[in-house]
Formats: structure tokens, C-alpha cells, sequence
């Protein structure tokens, strides 16, 4: 408990210094003495206790994490500091061109937000302090916590490639359901954008069970019909993760009188501030759908039981209550529907731009009316 509290301290300490500067720390000990006045909350209790820090770091000195070869990369802070900063930009040795920031926020464009920040190693199962600050146990391989079938593990423990280009829309159809061939084809089939996983949408509990919060396959939404397979995710203002900042070419072909998107956001931004659009492209010219925090989405994680949190604008769905679980929070989605005012015109595809805001907009699903 003392150092899951000092693991906290830490969490807000990185958040301060990221407001300030715009940037990660490059060892947790960057922290101290402006956001950590006492450099001993970088030291676990129980290692504290235990007497040498120094001859309890060495024992990683030998111990591999990327390389059968090569020691423990992220504990190279050179001041007294027990836990593994796994964002640190020290070069993995066995991927000279790769740091182990740059590992880890790839492959929080497959997992999400709960790939750890800060690994405290001093306790069996392995105290873990998610990027989104949650913390969490696991086994030494914290990635096995996302692990429910061969093919998971074997995709999950290897070095993801790099994000924002083509073969990450292929990562992610590999763990994908392939679509049902029947499905009615104004459900559009956005398998060729893709670029995240439902996983993005799921939580971690403090135990380190992985609560699939979200709903999945073909599914009845506010009266529609969606096919729900994966994400098309963009990014926003200094977000962490390296997705696009707009995604072209969702093809449609087809006339209809509406078009319905299933979408939401991750983080707030200002009331009424637009975060992202959606610019359908009909018979030569094209119109914009703009879509503002607080009248359109609002950020995907919320307190259920306040129930004014399901309204204004109002929610399409929530994750069931009994799928919470120790972390406390409800995910969301909203369905905004677009009238076409030429609905005998075809429209011939559909981009999804972010406007860059604090908040991250996503989109899960389009089906056509």
C-alpha cells in the first residue's frame, strides 16, 4: 500500500511535468526536486527497508527484459531510484534504433493507455503504474494480462512496427474478427482503415484482470445496426500516441438519406470546441460535419452513477455495470446521425479529420439510411 501511494505521487508529479514542459521526463529522478520534493519516493518502502539500493538494482544489471543478452535498460537512472521507468529514451541494445520510449508508445497504439509508465519489480505480482494512471498487478510480463489466446501472446511480446503508416492497419486486422460476408453492405465494412483495437476501449483492474467493456460484432445501437470490429483512431494535441491526424478514403459508393456514425473521444476539451469532423465526399464537392465536445461527444470514461453524466448530449451506450470493476469508471459511445440533403446523389467516401483539441476523437462504426 506504501508504495502503490508513493506510485500515485509519482503519476502526478510525471502529469505536472508533462503540463509544464510538454514532454516526458527522461529519468523519473527529473522529477525531483520540483515535482518530488523528496527524492525518497523514488526508493520502494520495502526495498527501503531492506538496506543497499545499490546492490538491490544490480541484481537487473543481469537480468534481461529486451534482449537474452542485455540487462534491465530501464533501470539506468543515475540517482538512488528502485522503479523502472519504462518510458525512459535509453536505446534498447538488441533494436539500436529504437528507445525504449519509442517501444512503449508503439505499443500503446495496439494496447492503449494501460501499457505501464513505472514498474515496481520489489513485489510478487509486479506493482504496475499504467500510462492513464492506474495501477495495476501482473507477472513479471505484464503484456501476458492481455494475453486470451495463442495468438495474442505471440503478437503482444514482440516489437510492434512503426505507427501511423499502412502496417499498423495490418497489426490490427491480424487479431480482428473478419467480417461476415452477409452483413448488409450500407453497414460499412471499415476494415481497410482500421488502425487500433476494441482493446483501446477496455480497462485494467487493479488486479490486473482486462475488463472488455465494450460491445462487439454486429450490434443494435440507438436503433441502428453497426459493425463493430475495431477503431478508426486519430490523434490530438501532444497526445501519446502516434496516430493519424486524419484518415481518407472510407468508401461508401452508395446513395442514402443518412449516415450514422458510433464514435467518441478520449480526454475533454473545451465546452463546444470542435474536435473533429467528418467530410463526406458527394458528386464532385463535399460537406463537413463538424463534431464538438459537449454537443456531440464527451471523453469515454465516466462515474455512471452520476446520472447526469448520460445526458447533454446524450449516450448511445454504456458498458454494463456488472463490467466496471475496481477501476470505477463506465465506458461510452455516442451516435451522431448526418440528413444528406441530396440523398438521390451517391456519396463516394467519407474522411475523418481531427481538429487536433485536447481530446482524441474515434470512430467505431458507420452505417447508411
Amino acid at each position: 500500500m506504501a508504495c502503490q501511494s508513493q506510485l500515485n505521487r509519482i503519476y502526478g508529479a510525471i502529469q505536472e511535468y508533462q503540463r509544464r514542459t510538454q514532454k516526458l521526463p527522461v529519468w523519473l529522478s527529473d522529477l525531483t526536486p520540483d515535482y518530488i520534493h523528496d527524492p525518497d519516493v523514488l526508493v520502494c518502502p520495502y526495498v527501503r527497508k531492506t538496506g543497499n539500493i545499490k546492490k538491490w538494482r544490480e541484481q537487473f544489471s543481469v537480468v534481461p527484459v529486451f534482449d537474452k543478452k542485455q540487462g534491465h535498460t530501464v533501470f539506468g537512472d543515475p540517482a538512488p531510484c528502485t522503479y523502472a521507468y519504462e518510458f525512459c529514451t535509453q536505446v534498447i541494445p538488441a533494436l539500436p534504433e529504437v528507445t525504449c520510449r519509442d517501444y512503449k508508445q508503439r505499443q500503446m497504439g495496439l494496447m492503449g493507455f494501460s501499457v505501464p509508465i513505472v514498474r515496481c519489480f520489489a513485489h510478487r505480482p509486479v506493482l504496475n503504474l499504467a500510462f492513464d494512471g492506474n495501477i495495476y498487478e501482473s507477472p513479471g510480463d505484464w503484456e501476458d494480462n492481455f494475453v486470451r489466446s495463442p495468438a495474442d501472446e505471440k503478437f503482444f511480446h514482440r516489437v510492434p512496427k512503426k505507427q501511423g503508416d499502412e502496417s499498423q492497419n495490418l497489426d490490427v486486422l491480424k487479431l480482428i474478427q473478419p467480417r461476415n460476408a452477409q452483413t448488409d453492405a450500407r453497414i460499412l465494412d471499415l476494415s481497410k482503415r482500421y488502425n487500433a483495437l476494441l482493446l483501446h476501449l477496455s480497462q485494467m483492474d487493479s488486479a490486473g484482470r482486462l475488463l472488455v467493456t465494450y460491445p462487439e460484432g454486429l450490434q443494435r445501437i440507438g436503433g441502428v445496426q453497426f459493425d463493430i470490429r475495431g477503431l478508426i483512431h486519430l490523434t490530438g494535441k501532444d497526445s501519446a500516441i502516434a496516430f493519424p491526424e486524419r484518415v481518407d478514403d472510407i468508401v461508401v459508393n452508395q446513395r442514402c438519406s443518412h449516415i450514422h456514425f458510433l464514435h467518441g473521444a478520449i480526454f475533454s476539451a473545451p465546452e463546444g470546441s470542435t474536435i473533429a469532423s467528418y467530410v463526406v465526399h458527394q458528386g464532385g464537392g463535399h460537406t463537413e460535419i463538424p463534431i464538438d465536445y459537449g454537443k456531440d461527444v464527451r471523453t469515454r470514461w465516466f462515474d455512471s452513477r452520476q446520472k447526469s453524466e448520460l445526458d447533454n448530449p446524450k449516450v448511445a451506450w454504456t458498458s454494463p455495470p456488472n463490467s466496471v470493476g475496481t477501476a470505477g469508471k463506465s465506458l461510452r459511445l455516442y451516435h451522431t446521425t448526418w440528413s444528406n440533403p441530396n440523398p438521390d446523389v451517391e456519396v463516394n467516401s467519407i474522411s475523418f479529420v481531427s481538429h487536433l483539441t485536447e481530446s482524441a476523437p474515434f470512430l467505431v462504426a458507420i452505417t447508411l439510411d
